[in-house]
């Protein structure tokens, strides 16, 4: 019976993306979500004061951390491909900061739609 229902509910995920480029494995997206987790904590006190400044600083800001929850479930789909205790030892600091990156996500579509309406 189980093997029945694992069957009509098995997906398999591709290999490539819809542009043609081989999906990160599990390493390489852990190794991409702390260089944009990097970008954006430095980045973010350069953005200045005026109306555009803010603006395309909030647009950063929403592609950056909507970049790294992608990484974050890419690299949850490729989990076995390292060991338990790499897999937790690498990624432990990704995701405590999932939530923040949410929340600055939500914060920062709030900040654009009250700047601009």
């Amino acid at each position: 019976m189980k093997k029945d229902i694992k069957k009509y509910f098995y997906f398999k995920f591709p290999d490539k993306s819809i542009f043609g480029f081989k999906i990160l494995n599990c390493f390489h997206s852990s190794l991409s979500a702390y260089l944009i987790f990097i970008s954006v904590l430095f980045v973010n006190p350069f953005f200045g004061c005026s109306f555009k400044q803010v603006v395309f600083g909030s647009f950063f800001n929403i592609v950056a951390n909507l970049s790294f929850l992608i990484l974050i479930i890419n690299l949850l789909l490729k989990r076995k491909e390292l060991n338990k205790k790499e897999f937790i030892f690498l990624n432990t600091p990704l995701f405590i900061f999932l939530p923040i990156s949410i929340l600055y996500v939500i914060g920062n579509i709030v900040n654009l739609i009250s700047l601009i309406f």
